[in-house]
């Protein structure tokens, strides 16, 4: 740890951090905490891409139709609005669907498809979806369409009958970042068609210039970010790089959510900005009615139709927000009515649930209880959003219920699935034995890992480099949480909140009075004695941001009293 402080030049608490992520050898160190974007790996490693490109080229040129087919979430609406951006670019016409989450569900469909071109067969790309349609694919070959599947899930057994698919987890893959979200998948393929299309003299024969692919790399990070992928190796780099174009971006539609999130033009952006603002609005437009309209509001260039989406799609998320309050607080009191004998795994089904809203259901039910969660929502063919917790991969676990399952799909944090309302209480039954065999546990109380101890040595800007450097944060790379080696002066401790349920306070920390606040931590302040307490705090450091001001607070993980 001395060497990697000593080499990098870097403070101990950002060493120490370093080293107990794996980050051992300087190199590494180095090129974890200055990513570049020269140290992407060649699109060409990942298996179909050669297939792919010659066939878009081919379309190009012969001038076929080709269509885009995304998924309904934040990273599909994403991955698709990089690819239309990349034809808008060349003056190649395409145009683009995604299923309606309540008439289709999950996937390819290939009505939708043929739909967009019913006399001419084209070139159809999927982004973010199409691994596990089998059928839709052989439909729409045995009609005369080229496919191109782009997914990120993990693949099945049967591949679908593609002309090309691309797919880091498919066997025979050597691309070595296999953890790309969909809109990563989709990069990959513009810089594979770019780099292609230069060696094939496209741009000298049409007397253009390459395009500067960074420019879209404010798209991938917010539906990288949103699909809470682990940001290491490649999604650290397209991550970070596309923060800092996000900043200054010159996307219409980004612009305007930036504006409607009250986000002031070249204010630095972080992952939690992402998650919490603009992921959630671009999601509002497929969790309450068509995603085209994200997709849409992402590659227009058009101020009229930017403005008018940007703000139907806000209202949405206003409507989705009050929604999800009522839809959780249900959920809440079907899970308290269970009482002690809970199951490993929190399987909750009412027919009234918001189709749209079952994935967030699921993700706070998982931060209350902090157990792997599957909602359902429907009558008949019920529709299923699963979310879990780190240590169980909840695709594993899904994947061995087929037999209860119509479809499924998805990743180790979250999927989807399908199945007959007769099946879901053998499925109750069998996801929970499954989850048992795998060394599931009742556990409720997650473990607080603690990343740094402060000493009365430590400087408060070495932790504040520390952070600084780290960022961006997610999964794979969470925030670090520091403690101290001894108790810590508290004072102006006030209980806030609508349910007067959090606190708000100040911290005596490495010489210096911080401001903070704990969510669910009112209680700490009836251990107030003459307006102080003394306690010992894990805690993260976030930037508070107001009236143009940018100070450090201290966010409240924990307190030992």
């Amino acid at each position: 740890m001395a060497d990697l402080q000593s080499t990098l030049n870097i403070p101990l608490p950002l060493a120490t951090i370093m080293v107990q992520r794996g980050l051992l050898l300087a190199d590494e160190g180095r090129e974890f905490l200055y990513p570049t974007l020269q140290a992407l790996p060649s699109p060409f490693l990942m298996k179909g891409m050669q297939e792919a490109v010659e066939i878009i080229q081919h379309a190009i040129k012969t001038k076929q139709p080709i269509v885009i087919y995304g998924d309904y979430d934040v990273d599909g609406v994403t991955a698709t609005a990089v690819l239309i951006k990349f034809f808008s670019y060349l003056g190649v016409p395409c145009c683009s669907c995604h299923p309606d989450r309540f008439k289709n569900g999950y996937g390819l469909k290939a009505e939708l498809v043929e739909g967009l071109s019913p006399q001419r067969p084209g070139v159809l790309i999927t982004v973010d979806c199409g691994i596990s349609d089998l059928a839709p694919v052989v439909r729409l070959v045995d009609q005369g369409w080229q496919v191109i599947i782009t997914d990120h899930h993990q693949p099945p057994e049967q591949l679908p009958p593609a002309h090309a698919i691309l797919n880091p987890w498919q066997a025979g893959c050597q691309f070595p970042s296999k953890d790309l979200a969909g809109v990563g998948v989709s990069f990959f393929l513009v810089m594979g068609l770019r780099n292609y299309l230069q060696q094939q003299g496209y741009w000298q024969e049409q007397a253009q210039t390459p395009p500067n692919l960074k420019k879209l790399l404010d798209l991938v990070a917010v539906g990288t970010i949103s699909d809470m992928v682990p940001l290491r190796g490649t999604n650290r780099i397209l991550a970070k790089a596309g923060l800092e174009v996000l900043v200054e971006t010159d996307n219409p539609g980004l612009i305007k959510l930036l504006e409607l999130c009250h986000f002031p033009r070249g204010q630095n952006l972080t992952t939690e900005d992402i998650s919490f603002q603009i992921g959630p609005r671009l999601n509002a437009a497929g969790r309450m009615g068509d995603a085209g309209r994200a997709s849409t509001l992402l590659s227009s260039g058009d101020p009229v139709v930017v403005r008018q989406l940007a703000e139907v799609i806000n209202r949405e998320n206003m409507a989705r927000r009050e929604l999800t309050t009522q839809l959780v607080a249900e959920a809440i009191a079907m899970v308290e009515a269970q009482g002690p004998c809970q199951q490993p795994c929190l399987i909750l089904h009412d027919r009234n649930w918001h189709l749209g809203l079952l994935g967030i259901i699921s993700s706070k039910l998982v931060d209350l209880f902090h157990k792997p969660t599957i909602i359902f929502g429907g009558m008949g063919v019920l529709k299923g959003s699963a979310r879990s917790i780190p240590g169980i991969n909840i695709h594993e676990i899904i994947s061995a219920c087929t037999e209860k399952i119509l479809e499924y799909g998805g990743h180790s944090c979250a999927a989807g699935l399908s199945l007959k309302e007769e099946n879901f209480q053998p499925f109750v039954t069998m996801a929970n034995e499954v989850l048992m065999r795998y060394g599931g546990s009742n556990e409720q109380h997650p473990r607080l890992n603690v990343d740094f101890v402060m000493t009365d040595k430590t400087e408060f800007a070495d932790l504040e480099t520390t952070c600084a450097q780290l960022a961006p944060f997610g999964q794979g790379n969470p925030e670090p949480i520091f403690t101290t080696d001894r108790p810590c002066r508290l004072r102006n401790m006030q209980v806030i909140g609508k349910e007067k349920n959090h606190l708000r306070f100040a911290a005596f920390l490495a010489d210096r009075w911080l401001e903070g606040v704990g969510f669910g931590f009112a209680s700490v302040a009836e251990q107030a004695v003459n307006g102080e307490a003394l306690l010992t705090l894990a805690f993260s450091l976030k930037e508070n941001r107001f009236n143009g001001q940018t100070k450090p607070q201290i966010m409240l993980h924990d307190v030992l009293i």
